[in-house]
């Protein structure tokens, strides 16, 4: 009897200590959590590309967005580190979302503002990006790229892990 006490005692223990990891584990997006950036490939809906021509290909950079809002206002504070690039060119983009498949997302296109990015002598690199929040905006993406000199996918390519929410 003993020993069935103390093994549903365990068994009780790692269900909740599974459940916690689970629950914890989850994340909830909030309009100021810092939105990590990594290298995927997206279309304007925010769908991941699942075949790309330059597979494999190495991710050489990471980096995270902050992102809020104020008043009818986005602001995406993004920082990059890109350590094989130091010195090299990038477009930024901030995608407002929802946004149809059809619809694109380059620069100029409604709902979509871009800037330029450069990397200092480390690859790093840091810039504000503001927009008016269209309306019905229910959040908001980053898009980084390098353009390519032979066609036109970008050559490095690096995205928001999530919608965050505006």
């Amino acid at each position: 009897m003993d020993t069935l006490t103390r093994l549903g005692f365990s068994a009780t223990s790692m269900v909740v200590v599974a459940a916690s990891t689970v629950t914890l584990g989850a994340g909830i997006a909030t309009a100021n959590s810092p939105v990590p950036i990594s290298s995927v490939l997206r279309r304007c809906d925010f769908s991941a590309v699942q075949t790309w021509t330059q597979v494999p290909r190495t991710s050489a950079g990471r980096g995270v967005a902050n992102i809020h809002t104020s008043g009818s206002t986005v602001v995406a504070d993004v920082n990059m580190v890109i350590s094989n690039s130091p010195g090299a060119h990038y477009d930024i983009g901030l995608i407002q979302m929802p946004r149809p498949s059809s619809e694109t997302c380059g620069p100029g296109d409604p709902g979509t503002t871009f800037t330029g990015l450069d990397t200092d002598g480390a690859g790093v690199a840091n810039v504000t990006i503001t927009a008016p929040l269209r309306q019905g905006a229910t959040g908001v993406w980053v898009f980084v790229a390098s353009p390519h000199p032979n066609n036109q996918a970008p050559a490095e390519f690096y995205t928001s892990e999530y919608v965050s929410p505006v």
